[in-house]
């Protein structure tokens, strides 16, 4: 076995004369160099990427917790990488102990050594378009797009609400809520994952109505923490399914922002996982089971999303939250649209959407006529399943 350190920069023609650099077209010796190798290199905040390639042409790339496949070949006197539907092509040189990959369409240079059981770790390539050793945006889209990834993400999701009703100036009410939503998931050793995921919500400007004067009051408070916590399972027919448990605390700084109450009840995931979509359903009951709130809580939740990425780390569809109070008899029912992206920030995965609802039934009284959503968040390192390695 043969281990690549890789070490990624951009060379200028000053530090080695380009005499010095003897062409690889010699097909059998290009073939080595990647069959049966390991390759390896450190990504952003310092998560080691690990690829191994086969000599059948396969390859399978594990980084940010999960894994990429791969296929390799060697044509043309080039070594080509397949990521994601691309094929990537690369002229090899040699210069004494190291060796240099170059793309010709991009001009992207890969400095690296062979050398057997050491691992030198520099700066990864920081491209979208990802490498041997690198995911590529388009590849991390698809991961994301899972419900039951286990890809660590810090998710933050600002939303802006107008709101209308009969109360007096219901329609002149608005409010904002920025939430915080980390995902750490576990993964077992049979594939499953476990996942845990708090929602931290702040919430600024909140209509709250005063029945004594009549009038509403803005309250800009810490809003009732939620949390799921669900057993997840990815198939290899493309099936994704997780069960488990959701609740909320009463967490709530301010009277009117939450309810006073604890909450629990079951959660259930169901989803389809095609090459370029995702269909399916989420559907969580909510009922107040402890507190000294008033009011009672039992409540239907659903949400259904259905996703396109038509690639270039790009995704579009719809992922409305409907729901259905037991206490009210009252329906709220959203149309949803949601246009997103996944970029590369330094060699840092990210990603980046907006959201838009309309409301089509909702609370007469006073409830949000449409809402605007800004959502983003990069892929982290796992830190939860870092504990128990």
């Amino acid at each position: 076995m043969k281990v690549f350190a890789f070490v990624f920069m951009a060379l200028a023609s000053s530090f080695v004369a380009a005499s010095e650099w003897q062409p690889i077209t010699d097909e059998k010796k290009l073939s080595s160099l990647f069959s049966n190798t390991t390759m390896r290199t450190v990504l952003k905040g310092n998560n080691e990427a690990t690829a191994r390639y086969n000599s059948d042409g396969t390859g399978t790339l594990k980084a940010w917790g999960d894994e990429f496949t791969r296929q390799w070949k060697v044509e043309n006197q080039q070594a080509c990488i397949l990521i994601d539907k691309n094929w990537q092509c690369f002229n090899f040189e040699r210069n004494d102990q190291q060796y240099r990959a170059t793309n010709p369409k991009t001009n992207q240079q890969v400095l690296f050594t062979v050398q057997s059981n050491k691992i030198n770790i520099n700066e990864p390539i920081k491209t979208s378009k990802g490498g041997a050793s690198t995911p590529s945006a388009d590849e991390i889209a698809k991961k994301l797009a899972n419900p039951n990834t286990p890809l660590a993400t810090l998710n933050f999701r600002l939303q802006s609400r107008q709101f209308e009703g009969d109360l007096s100036n219901a329609s002149d009410q608005s409010s904002t809520t920025l939430t915080f939503q980390p995902s750490m998931p576990f993964g077992l050793e049979n594939g499953d994952m476990i996942f845990f995921r708090p929602a931290i919500p702040i919430v600024v400007n909140q209509p709250v109505f005063n029945s004594s004067n009549g009038l509403f009051e803005g309250e800009s408070a810490l809003g009732d923490i939620s949390f799921d916590l669900a057993y997840g399972i990815t198939t290899k027919t493309g099936w994704a399914v997780a069960g488990g448990v959701v609740s909320s605390l009463p967490t709530a700084t301010k009277e009117g922002v939450g309810s006073d109450k604890f909450t629990l009840g079951p959660e259930l995931l169901v989803a389809k996982l095609g090459k370029n979509y995702v269909l399916g359903a989420y559907p969580n009951h909510m009922w107040d089971v402890a507190g000294s709130g008033t009011k009672e809580i039992n409540l239907t939740s659903a949400q259904f999303f259905g996703i396109w990425l038509p690639g270039g780390g790009w995704n579009v569809g719809t992922t409305p939250v409907f729901s259905y109070d037991h206490i009210t008899n009252q329906a709220t029912v959203p149309v949803n649209l949601t246009v997103g992206k996944t970029v590369m920030f330094d060699g840092r995965p990210w990603k980046f959407s907006v959201e838009f609802n309309y409301y089509v039934e909702r609370s007469e009284t006073i409830s949000p006529q449409w809402m605007l959503g800004f959502n983003f968040g990069p892929v982290v390192e796992n830190a939860v399943a870092a504990w128990f390695k």
